[in-house]
């Protein structure tokens, strides 16, 4: 449908627990008059009193997002958040009963939610442990995203199977023997459509379709236990009509980061299965489940990241070119693609910079699928999905969050699933819940400030986040470490952690060589060079780059004061915290375990050192004695052992040894410059459609694809 900018956010927001006042009359109506009537049995009416409908939602939660280890640090994403005020039945055991629906739960017995925690976090349901070369490999590829999928899959099976009789149809031992089983690559689900010659199977077809053959199983045994509860093609109405007879399976899904690429595939995956259930029930070309009609009502996604198998860390390079992060199931093509017709709103991120994460935007050649919006969204990647913790990086005040930018794409989001038809029920969830989703009107009015600032508002997904790049750049240099206003002179910078400090203050400092490498670049052009805006994009290559922001870097104005107060007060800096090198990790308990081992490393080769220096100096002393005290050369010098630490590790440890509290030092292990080209001088590169398709792509487009490019 459209790509937009963030448009100005009522103060409404602020009250977004309270229906009355969030939704404008027009819009309440709607939603009351419509979608909310078929929620409910139609109580009083003959006929229909017994039909109900059953609501599924699924929330695929990001790259290690975590609901349980969110709690310390109040950092839940925004899935986590939306799915707290998903009424129903959760799937047991995945996250403790004190998240469970508490408004009147025996109304919403027909409503099911599952929550699928991020990649790189604990899931035991899948055996994923979340630590060690689990978390390693999720973090890095995207390690169990598909068994994540299929273990969602098996829940969309299982729901059906509760509702009627109460119990999972696969059991945990069977569901975790399928989900490392069953492949979900494109191949697969192109299969999923039996092609059988005479009712035999095709040659080599039962390898060639074992994720289809599988599923077959698996709703053939639905099939057999539910089927007494289809209505009865003379009389239109079941065998069994307890608990009520279904009409319609309405189905949402949501996803940030890695958990939206999930979504994306999983929705494809499962439209895919309630297709090959119609064809099993004879009603091929249609979509069911368990034999009862489905419908796809919405898809919400946060700033979808693949970064599956390896992805962009490399850049332009020969590594980074070879893979674009859409390994096995997360193609581009046709797995990641949005299925025609579902209302789908995708919430990108406009100053998201970090090689390692390169948006999939969900255009396909370069136009917008129908009923698709993607609206671009002041911040970085976790400001659109949250989870950071308030106050994170000096961002903010409020202990709660309610200050936090997250909060802007979590009630955007929010309302338009509501108004899609979404049952999301947040005037009905607990105050715990309702807590999550406040804002405050100061953060409405700075993010309102600076969309005034901007210009590109429509149009081009390359021109609106081209504009915000600028904006993003142009801030970052009036905060360099050499200039009259730096970073650390900042309110925020001053609020935030000493564990934040370094990392801000080490990036900042990094910039300043980033800086002097693009000023040399443009001295190196000579006098002579005129910068030329680039067509839409730019190969991921840095000096195409380099050029676009040639064309304003010294001439831009300074930026306003709206521009710089939002970035210092609200934009997280996701480049100074993502540390790729094991030394400097991403969350300070880690870091202080680290000064721990290298006290005890410097400690120990000191104490080492002292000994057999003091050794060496009583055997010096001796010879001496037996050469009646003239000097004696034929005692080998002591040569002290190196601790294996820089100057800044030692100076911390030792600093972390006296005060039990993290030192200011300095932190290193960002995106490589020297492979991935990362900076701060860089633009977003952005997927459109396939994995060798970039909207940042120098050729210019053909006229058919300008709608995004």
């Amino acid at each position: 449908m459209s790509v937009k900018l963030c448009p100005d956010i009522p103060n409404a927001f602020v009250s977004a627990s309270n229906f009355d006042e969030f939704f404008t009359l027009v819009e309440g109506k709607k939603i009351r008059n419509g979608p909310e009537l078929r929620e409910q049995p139609m109580l009083g009416k003959p006929g229909d009193s017994c039909k109900t409908n059953l609501f599924f939602g699924f929330f695929f939660d990001g790259t290690k997002n975590n609901y349980v280890q969110a709690e310390a640090g109040k950092n839940h994403s925004n899935v986590a958040r939306l799915y707290d005020i998903y009424p129903g039945l959760s799937v047991p055991g995945v996250l403790p009963a004190d998240t469970d629906w508490q408004y009147n739960p025996a109304r919403y017995t027909h409503f099911f939610k599952v929550y699928v925690p991020g990649v790189a976090s604990p899931f035991k349901e899948i055996n994923d442990s979340g630590q060690g070369l689990e978390l390693t490999r999720g973090a890095a590829a995207g390690f169990r995203g598909e068994a994540r999928i299929v273990w969602g899959l098996i829940q969309a099976i299982n729901n059906v199977h509760r509702y009627f009789l109460k119990t999972p149809l696969l059991s945990s031992k069977e569901t975790q023997s399928l989900v490392h089983r069953l492949e979900l690559d494109k191949e697969y689900r192109r299969k999923m459509t039996p092609r059988r010659r005479f009712g035999l199977f095709a040659p080599n077809e039962e390898d060639n379709d074992k994720t289809r053959l599988e599923f077959e199983k698996i709703l053939k045994r639905l099939h057999a236990a539910v089927s007494q509860h289809w209505p009865n093609k003379r009389t239109g109405k079941p065998a069994k009509l307890d608990p009520a007879q279904v009409m319609t399976i309405y189905i949402s899904t949501f996803g940030f980061s890695r958990g939206a690429t999930q979504a994306r595939a999983f929705t494809n995956w499962l439209m895919a299965l309630c297709k090959l259930d119609a064809h099993l029930c004879g009603r091929a070309g249609s979509m069911t489940l368990g034999g009862f009609d489905v419908q796809f009502d919405f898809l919400g996604l946060f700033d979808t990241v693949a970064s599956v198998g390896a992805g962009n860390t490399m850049g332009n390079s020969v590594l980074g070119r070879l893979f674009d992060g859409h390994g096995d199931w997360a193609d581009a093509e046709e797995n990641l693609r949005i299925p025609a017709g579902l209302r789908c709103v995708h919430l990108v991120a406009a100053h998201e910079i970090r090689r390692s994460f390169p948006l999939d935007s969900v255009s396909v050649g370069q136009v917008m699928p129908e009923k698709c919006d993607e609206v671009v969204i002041p911040g970085v990647h976790s400001d659109l999905g949250c989870g950071y913790s308030p106050q994170e990086q000096g961002r903010g005040t409020d202990p709660f969050g309610e200050d936090m930018l997250a909060r802007v794409p979590l009630l955007y989001m929010y309302r338009e699933a509501r108004l899609a038809g979404v049952p999301l029920k947040l005037e009905l969830a607990s105050p715990v819940a309702k807590r999550k989703f406040r804002i405050t009107a100061a953060a409405i009015k700075a993010l309102n400030d600076y969309l005034a600032v901007c210009q590109v508002k429509t149009g081009t997904l390359t021109a609106i986040m081209r504009e915000q790049g600028k904006h993003h750049i142009l801030w970052h240099r009036a905060r360099r470490s050499t200039g009259k206003t730096p970073l650390e002179s900042t309110a925020s910078f001053q609020r935030a952690t000493n564990f934040d400090k370094n990392d801000l203050h080490s990036a900042n400092l990094e910039f300043e060589q980033e800086i002097a490498a693009f000023e040399a670049w443009q001295a190196k052009k000579g006098a002579a060079f005129v910068p030329r805006s680039q067509e839409p994009g730019f190969d991921n290559e840095h000096e195409n780059e380099w050029e676009e922001i040639a064309t304003w870097w010294k001439t831009a104005p300074p930026p306003p004061a709206a521009l710089l107060n939002f970035f210092d007060d609200y934009v997280h800096d996701s480049r100074a915290w993502f540390k790729l090198h094991g030394d400097f990790p991403d969350n300070e308990p880690e870091l202080q375990e680290n000064l721990k081992k290298w006290e005890a490393q410097r400690k120990r080769v000191a104490d080492y050192n002292a000994r057999e220096q003091k050794a060496a100096d009583d055997r010096k002393a001796m010879a001496g004695k037996r050469h009646g005290g003239r000097g004696y050369g034929g005692v080998e010098p002591f040569r002290p052992l190196p601790d294996g630490l820089t100057d800044n590790q030692r100076q911390a440890a030792i600093e972390y040894a006296k005060t039990n509290q993290t030192p200011r030092m300095l932190t290193e292990g960002r995106e490589p410059w020297s492979l991935s080209r990362g900076g701060y001088l860089r633009f977003r590169k952005v997927y459109a459609g396939r994995d060798s398709v970039l909207i940042s792509k120098t050729p210019r487009p053909e006229p058919a694809e300008t709608a995004v490019a």
